[in-house]
């Protein structure tokens, strides 16, 4: 029996917070929002904090994580850019519905062929966009190349939060190789998804560059009846958050 107003996040499409989304599903990006603000404060000292957003294995809703964990530090009076690094995968375009062309993005930028003012999207929920751009033939050099590395000096001033959607860790490498740049990795678990094994093994790639996990998302779990069918939970240290749908 198909459930009732459950965000489900997929490879074709992507539940992006509305003022139509379920009460349950915004307060959920809410809590979230507030534990990313007091980690923000507590490693940044002020300055802009940059976030990748990743996962095992493809399908677990990271994207839409991203998406909507930028849209909710935006409504927060945040000045926050979300950037498309999955540049053999990407879905932002899609999922948000952006209508520039795909020549000017992220791989471009850092290709040197455009500036970054040529890749910006402003969009209708306060945050701006860089787009993945044409699929290059190495991306993982791009993302750990002297040109990335300028091109977060140069936003750091701009912005208080980067939010970088990379592709799932126990595929491809890139957030491990875009770590040392950021504070942190916010870790996308969906439930009975992934196995335990691919879930220990995509993180001890991201521990082998000792890279800092700053919390694990889990999206898509079942929770009591008393409490609703469907919900995200976040978990960071002893500390666990639930929401769902009554």
């Amino acid at each position: 029996m198909k459930k009732k107003n459950v965000p489900v996040a997929s490879k074709r499409e992507a539940h992006v917070m509305s003022e139509k989304s379920p009460f349950a599903y915004t307060e959920a990006f809410k809590e979230l929002r507030t534990n990313v603000s007091f980690i923000a404060k507590s490693k940044t000292e002020g300055k802009s904090c940059n976030i990748i957003v990743t996962s095992s294995i493809p399908g677990e809703g990271k994207s839409t994580m991203a998406i909507n964990l930028a849209i909710t530090l935006a409504q927060a009076n945040n000045k926050v850019l979300l950037v498309d690094a999955d540049m053999r995968n990407p879905v932002l375009r899609k999922y948000l519905k952006l209508e520039q062309e795909n020549e000017t993005g992220l791989s471009a930028l850092l290709n040197g062929s455009v500036k970054i003012t040529d890749c910006l999207i402003r969009t209708e929920y306060g945050v701006d966009v860089i787009a993945n751009g044409p699929t290059p033939p190495n991306p993982a050099e791009l993302i750990k190349s002297d040109a990335m590395h300028s091109l977060l000096k140069g936003a750091e001033n701009h912005y208080n939060y980067i939010i970088f959607d990379t592709p799932p860790v126990g595929v491809i490498t890139d957030a491990a190789a875009l770590s040392p740049l950021c504070d942190g990795i916010l870790y996308v678990i969906r439930h009975k998804y992934a196995s335990r094994g691919q879930v220990r093994g995509a993180i001890k790639k991201l521990k082998l560059v000792d890279a800092k996990i700053l919390g694990t998302v889990m999206t898509l779990y079942e929770i009591p009846k008393t409490q609703g069918r469907y919900g995200y939970g976040y978990y960071h240290n002893r500390y666990r958050y639930k929401y769902g749908e009554n």
